[in-house]
């Protein structure tokens, strides 16, 4: 985010105060480490008091930084790539666990399915790493 915008603790005084124009926002943790970054085209207030609702959010948001813009979209995605560049390629926490961005995410390789024993086959060398509960 730009040296103008600064966090600010999230209180239910602050979502009243939260601009209804376009803009992009992060939301941190308690020692401001990024855990999301978004953009709002319709307005920041609705979108960041929808994102805090998000499960992966709501027990770790604690602080939060918006820049009122008519680019919502294009800066919150020039801030996704400054996270990901700082970061080793990877994406702030509640981005992480969220399957369209690991779909859209070209340059991390898929995921690979660990090897499970089938029933009647004779066990493998990962037999360990089961996750079915008669493991």
């Amino acid at each position: 985010m730009s040296t103008a915008t600064r966090w600010r603790v999230i209180t239910p005084s602050l979502l009243e105060e939260l601009p209804d124009r376009p803009g992009v926002f992060e939301i941190g943790n308690l020692v401001r480490n990024v855990l999301f970054i978004g953009a709002a085209p319709a307005g920041l207030s609705a979108a960041i008091r929808e994102t805090l609702r998000e499960p992966r959010l709501l027990s770790r948001a604690r602080c939060l930084r918006f820049e009122v813009t008519e680019e919502a979209e294009d800066l919150a995605r020039e801030r996704m790539t400054d996270y990901r560049r700082a970061h080793s390629g990877a994406p702030p926490y509640a981005h992480r666990h969220d399957p369209l961005t690991s779909l859209l995410d070209a340059r991390r390789p898929p995921a690979r399915a660990l090897p499970v024993a089938r029933p009647g086959r004779k066990a493998g060398p990962a037999t360990f790493l089961r996750t079915s509960p008669d493991a």
